[in-house]
């Protein structure tokens, strides 16, 4: 039986379960692990001496503050060790992932099988991400790309025409996208060059074709296009009136759209886009790519 795999009893401490499992999928792929290893000043639940680079793994499922984790690896960067830290909860105040602070989450479902959080991005098997990180597969990056095809949820609404009366249609993107890594990227992250993601050509090509297949439904939407608003004396890309063509203000347009986002009956739609360029977005991510072409990569 592969020792990966291997059953423990159920009475066994959780911390020692994952040292374990850590050790034995190791061992298995042929790499040296070492439990217990006592350094200068640290001390790593598994340590793997001869893998180019030598790695600590840390298994922290007890509270940390991110002041000790901080201190505590910069023994291991002293050393020229790579510190990777299994978490079980949030650090406070670590708000972003850093290239000097490996820091994962792991996990366990109810038949106690263990999985890791890549910085609440991505899960993965806990024998996949060790086989992986050993090998350099997964690697800190400052950028994310996105991933050329994306599943994308609309949610449309009404909205009256503070001019002529006429009630609109609008919409808005409510889907995570991901990353050319299957990161997730969140709809705040994800506003592009424009202020909305909703203004894509892309995804108003799909608003579009949704509202053609179903004209039992007579939704009124206006072009989206540039307007000038008199408020800000300046013109950008706006929805409009479908009728007498005014501009909708950013400001009206998310009033409208808080007032129905607790409806329960809402109006969505869900289809794939195509983007017709890969973008660039600045966030800053543990990459595991499906085909070792990390987000940086061209």
């Amino acid at each position: 039986m592969n020792d990966a795999c291997m059953d423990y009893p159920n009475n066994i401490r959780k911390h020692d379960r994952i040292q374990m499992e850590i050790v034995s999928t190791l061992r298995n792929i042929g790499i040296e692990a070492i439990q217990e290893y006592a350094g200068k000043g640290w001390r790593a639940d598994v340590f793997v001496p001869n893998n180019g680079k030598p790695i600590a793994f840390e298994i922290q499922l007890s509270p940390q503050s991110l002041r000790k984790t901080i201190e505590r690896q910069s023994k291991y960067i002293r050393d020229g060790i790579i510190g990777c830290w299994l978490f079980e909860n949030p650090i406070s105040k670590l708000n972003e992932e850093r290239p000097d602070l490996p820091v994962f989450f792991v996990e366990d479902n109810k038949d106690l099988n263990l999985f890791v959080n890549l910085g609440d991005r991505r899960i993965v098997d806990l024998h996949a991400f060790l086989e992986n990180f050993i090998s350099n597969n997964i690697q800190f990056k400052g950028v994310a790309k996105t991933k050329t095809k994306q599943l994308v949820n609309l949610v449309f609404y009404e909205m009256e025409c503070w001019k002529c009366q006429e009630m609109n249609h609008l919409f808005y993107v409510d889907s995570i996208f991901y990353s050319a890594c299957n990161a997730q990227i969140r709809p705040h992250e994800a506003l592009w060059e424009s202020n909305s993601m909703e203004y894509r050509p892309e995804i108003i090509e799909l608003a579009q074709k949704f509202i053609e297949s179903r004209k039992d439904l007579d939704l009124k939407l206006g072009k989206i296009k540039n307007r000038f608003s008199n408020t800000i004396k300046n013109s950008y890309t706006s929805f409009g009136c479908y009728k007498c063509d005014i501009i909708f203000g950013d400001f009206h347009v998310m009033e409208a759209k808080n007032d129905m986002m607790y409806e329960p009956k809402r109006l969505t739609y869900q289809g794939e886009i195509e983007l017709k360029e890969g973008i660039e977005l600045p966030i800053h991510h543990w990459c595991f790519p499906d085909n070792k072409q990390f987000c940086n990569e061209k």
